[in-house]
């Protein structure tokens, strides 16, 4: 994988060489080598961490829970290179990555995977395929959960569209009632517009 620029491939030559890294991030055992003030420039959720008033903000070696260290190795390839691409071993889902991209401020991360959800999950919403509209209302279930409008956006539209096909599904059933009344009201709305 690539660097998006030349200050892309300074930073990641940066890290990969450990040069002067003044902070150890471990996950799962994995030890990461990093740089305080790149993490902080380049994610809010760090520069929260390491600048502001938690107790890791005075510390050298940190922690980090509920991520793997394959996902870590994602994170710091794009906070040092802008790398937006995701390698093959991150096998755990592009959805699990979009909350992660979210919850650790990396914007042009999580543009990524919703690009790649529309692509992989959604098949940038084309006509229903067989086995399509279960991985649609799993997305549009994570988007809502996530805060993320255009996704869940085009979600609701093509199930709107796709309604019929979309109610045979058995993953419907387990949206949450919120979700499916949203359906519903997005169906009616469709079709008094039509008329």
């Amino acid at each position: 994988l690539e660097a998006a620029s030349v200050l892309g491939e300074d930073l990641m030559k940066l890290y990969k060489k450990r040069c002067c890294p003044d902070i150890n991030i471990c996950v799962e055992g994995h030890n990461f080598q990093a740089h305080r003030a790149i993490l902080c420039a380049r994610s809010s959720y760090f520069a929260a961490m390491l600048s502001g008033s938690w107790a890791e903000s005075s510390k050298k070696h940190i922690t980090l829970q509920g991520i793997s260290h394959i996902e870590m190795s994602v994170i710091l390839h794009f906070i040092y290179g802008a790398i937006l691409d995701f390698p093959d071993e991150v096998d755990v889902g592009y959805i699990r990555m979009l909350g992660i991209a979210d919850m650790y401020g990396l914007d042009g991360l999580k543009e990524v995977a919703i690009y790649i959800l529309k692509r992989d999950y959604c098949n940038f919403f084309q006509k229903p395929i067989p086995g399509k509209q279960q991985a649609v209302l799993e997305c549009m279930a994570i988007a809502h959960s996530l805060g993320v409008e255009s996704l869940y956006a085009a979600c609701m539209k093509w199930v709107g569209k796709h309604f019929a096909k979309c109610l045979s599904e058995r993953s419907f059933a387990s949206l949450p009632p919120e979700l499916q009344n949203n359906c519903l009201v997005m169906l009616i709305k469709s079709l008094v517009s039509s008329i």
